[in-house]
């Protein structure tokens, strides 16, 4: 009886429960389900768009563009794809029965990260409210400025592999559009 017991005991807590160390070991790559989680978009230390996180209910900054228009910087942290995928970005306005803000679709290269996928940081949902201009607030900021809008990505791969992501997030004024007192 004593040989069987030190047999048992450097075996570990797992083979004593009767579990294959195999079970425990992460999936490989290929195996696991496609994911986006949609995030911001920052830079590194030599200034190149990457993927930062983008809380629920977080604001997000109605950047005022150059041209004069305006838009909300997204990116997509993309895994368990190819690395060429084709990404819908959306904005709509729940308290307006979903109301389509912006659409995009991005037909993109992945940057590699050291996971199972990568990320594409940096693209621009340009705000259109000209269906839903009230009087004289037709802007961004007159409709949309402290209201919770919808983000959304749907992504397909090379091979059809799909995810999506959404998240409602606060829209935030830019500081050039902030009334000044």
């Amino acid at each position: 009886m004593l040989p069987l017991l030190f047999g048992f005991t450097g075996c570990g807590e797992e083979a004593a429960l009767g579990k294959d160390a195999a079970d425990t070991a992460p999936l490989p790559c290929d195996e696991r389900p496609a994911s986006v989680a949609i995030g911001g978009s920052g830079t590194d230390e030599l200034q190149r768009p990457i993927w930062t996180e983008m809380p629920e209910g977080s604001e997000q900054t109605m950047v005022h563009g150059p041209q004069g228009g305006w838009h909300i910087l997204a990116s997509a942290d993309v895994q368990s794809t190819d690395d060429i995928v084709t990404i819908e970005y959306t904005i709509t306005w729940p308290a307006r029965a979903d109301a389509q803000l912006s659409y995009g679709s991005f037909r993109v290269m992945l940057v590699p990260d050291a996971r199972c996928g990568g990320y594409y940081a940096g693209m621009l949902g340009i705000l259109d409210v000209s269906d839903l201009a009230s009087g004289e607030a037709d802007t961004p900021p007159e409709l949309l400025a402290g209201e919770t809008l919808s983000l959304t990505m749907n992504v397909i791969d090379l091979n059809g592999l799909t995810a999506s992501d959404a998240v409602n997030i606060v829209a935030a004024l830019d500081p050039d559009d902030v009334p000044v007192e």
